[in-house]
Formats: C-alpha cells, structure tokens, sequence
C-alpha cells in the first residue's frame, strides 16, 4: 500500500484554493445580509434597497469583469421560484379574497395597458419601434414589491393593503413574462397578430394556472397521508422548483404553476395536510429561504447594473423612468376606481401607495439579462430597463416608508 506523500497533497491543496470562489461568495452575501438586516431595524431604509446600493458599489468598485457572471436563467431557475412559492405560501386565502377582483385586474388588463402606455410613450418620446417599445413595457410590467411589504409590516399598515401589494406580484410575474414572450417573438417577426397573441397568453397563463393547482392538490393529497416532515417539507420544495421546472417543459408559464401551487399548499394542504410541527417547520424554513435569497437577489441586481452604460445616456434613462411611472398611474387610476361597486374598493389614499410602490426588481433584471448579445437595439432596452429597476428600488423604494406615513396620516392605518 502506497502512503500518501507530501507531494500528493499539492494537487488537492490547489484544488481547494480554487473552492472558495463561488462558496465564499456565498459566504460573503449571508454575512453582508446578517448585516444589513440589523442595521436596517434602526433605519428607515427597505432591507432590499441597502442591498442593491451595496450591490452597485461592488460592481463599480472591483468591476464586473472580475465577479461571478449573473445570468438571467440563475434569477429565473435558481432564485425566483423559491421567492415565489415562500410568498404564495404564506398568503391568507381570507385576504386575498377580499382583493381578488383588484388582484386579477391588475395583474392581467393592468399589465396589458402597462405595456401598451409604455409601448406608446416609448416610442413616441424615446424613438424605439414600435415592437421594440412593446418589448419594453412587457419588461417593466412585472412589480416587485417586497421592499415596500417589509416596510408595511414594520409601520403596522393594513393586512389587507399588504396582501394586495403581494398577491398582485405574485401573479403580474407570471403574466408580464407571458407577454414578455409574446412581445420578443414579436421583434423578431417584426409584426403583431392580436388573434395569435390571445391564444397563446391563453395558452401560457390559464395553462400554468390549471397545472399549478393540480400540483398543488396533489402534494396536498400526498402529504395528508404521510405524516414525516422531511418529506413534507421536501415535497414543498418540489413545488416551487419542480413545478417551475415542468410549466416551462410542457409550454406554460413556470411562475403562474410556482404560485398556484403554492397558493393552494399554503391555504389548504398546510392547515388540512400537515401537522403543526410541520407547520411550524415549513413557516420557519421558507422563510429562512426567503432571506437568503432576496439577499442573493438584489445584491445581484445591484452588481449586474450596467452603470457607465446608464450614465452614457442620462436624459433617455429618466424619461425612461418617467414613462414607466406613468404608465403604472394609468393602470392603477384607470382599473381600480370601477371596481368600487363590487365591494372590493380600493381606497384612494391606496392607490397611491400602489403606484409610487409599484417597484421593478427580479424579474425585469432576468428578462434584460436574457436579451443580452442579441444586438444594439436589444442593448439599448436592456439599458432602459436597468435605469427603471435601479430607480425603482433606490428611488422608490427609500421614499416609500415616509409617502407612506404622510398617505395614511389622516387616517386609522388599520383600516380603509
């Protein structure tokens, strides 16, 4: 029997300098996550905006060059269906009922008229064609509030308002890709067929909503006859991943079967299917998921900013800015207001919220990622969506906790 030399050792000593690469990365975000979650509790600053400032830094400062690449399948296969399903997990079936017609407006004609006033806005003040401009607000579309729920929570405003900031972005994300898909088949052809584009957001949407709730009733079915939480809870991460993963094998929208399932799981195999240790297992594990990674997440959408791109080009960038905000006023202001006689009012003290809240994040990050190398034009809504992302959260996002307070002032914050 050889003994191992001292020499045999140097081989394995250099693959272990190689290790930390992408593990102490990971290392580096959770200790910069701890961090920042702790000085945030004595700031009036959202979690998620610190990281995206801090994310920005980092990038400009060492260069992307030198940093792990950031792709838009790792947001899109890797972190977003376990921000998905944590989130549609824990939303009450109670709340959401109360706002599910506004829900349903929003997330569907309110993307549709998003991506429409950005289209036209687009290209009348930025010159983009037309189909080009579309592109655009189907990237913008999607919200990402999770900075404005947090600080929700912390100032003590209404469940409901919270649950309607959540729910809506649970299914926008689902929709805006859905149109994000229609629109890029569309630069391409370079044409738009209205009939072709109803089939197929049919086809996406109510196809990946349908298999999202046979998924999610047949976890449940499986978990009531088990009783190991292991399992159990492994059978959750099933759902968000592997719902995700067969909605893009079988031709619908993935996201739109995460949070069917997860709406289901969470309202009804949770409290008919599990234990309450299980319950309490699964509450405490999707939300330590969560943590990490919206910590990965924004930190990534800060380092994946292109900021000498966006400073080339300033005046383009603002009224890109411009033009996303007002195309979400037009779908707030318009769509909700009709609503009151169906006893779903949102107040309009709400709507305001709704619009300066309406932030971009995850998803609009990984659709721009997935333009990348296809052109100029491409180049330069991907540049546009950037400055709209990193405005949203650093902008928006820091002035929502004080709109906030100043909106609801007159009024008892736990109520209409």
């Amino acid at each position: 029997m050889k003994v191992p030399s001292i020499t045999d050792a140097r081989p394995l000593a250099s693959m272990n300098a190689t290790l930390p690469t992408g593990v102490g990365l990971v290392v580096v975000l959770l200790l910069v996550g701890s961090a920042v979650a702790v000085v945030v509790r004595f700031l009036p600053l959202p979690y998620e905006s610190v990281l995206a400032l801090i994310g920005v830094v980092v990038g400009v400062t060492l260069g992307r060059g030198s940093l792990p690449g950031v792709s838009g399948d790792l947001i899109l296969f890797v972190l977003l269906p376990g921000l998905l399903f944590e989130a549609g997990f824990r939303l009450r079936w109670a709340l959401l009922r109360e706002n599910l017609v506004a829900v349903v407006a929003l997330a569907t004609a309110g993307v549709g008229l998003t991506t429409a006033v950005v289209g036209a806005l687009g290209h009348w003040a930025l010159g983009l064609t037309v189909p080009f401009a579309i592109l655009l607000g189907a990237m913008v579309a999607p919200t990402d509030p999770v900075a404005v729920t947090a600080l929700l929570q912390r100032l003590g405003m209404p469940e409901r308002l919270r649950n309607l900031f959540e729910a809506e972005s649970l299914i926008n994300d689902g929709t805006g890709v859905v149109v994000f898909t229609i629109a890029l088949a569309a630069t391409t052809a370079g044409t738009f067929a209205p009939a072709s584009i109803v089939l197929d957001f049919v086809r996406l949407a109510g196809g990946g909503t349908a298999l999202g709730l046979a998924l999610g009733f047949a976890i449940s079915f499986v978990t009531s006859r088990i009783d190991d939480m292991r399992v159990e809870l492994s059978l959750t991460a099933v759902a968000a991943y592997g719902g995700y993963l067969l909605g893009n094998l079988t031709g619908v929208s993935g996201i739109l079967v995460v949070v069917a399932a997860a709406i289901v799981l969470g309202n009804f195999g949770r409290p008919r299917a599990m234990s309450t240790r299980t319950q309490e297992a699964a509450d405490i594990f999707w939300d330590y998921v969560a943590f990490v990674l919206n910590t990965i997440v924004f930190v990534l959408i800060g380092v994946a900013v292109p900021l000498p791109q966006l400073l080339a080009q300033p005046l383009a960038i603002m009224v890109g800015i411009a033009v996303a905000l007002v195309a979400r006023a037009a779908a707030v202001y318009l769509l909700l207001p009709p609503l009151a006689p169906l006893r779903q009012r949102v107040p309009l003290r709400w709507q305001h919220l709704l619009v300066w809240g309406g932030l971009r994040g995850a998803v609009a990050t990984a659709l721009a990622l997935s333009l990348a190398g296809r052109g100029d034009r491409y180049e330069q809504v991907r540049a546009l969506t950037y400055g709209v992302v990193l405005a949203s959260i650093l902008l928006q996002g820091v002035t929502f906790g004080p709109l906030a307070r100043l909106v609801l002032r007159d009024g008892n914050p736990a109520s209409p």
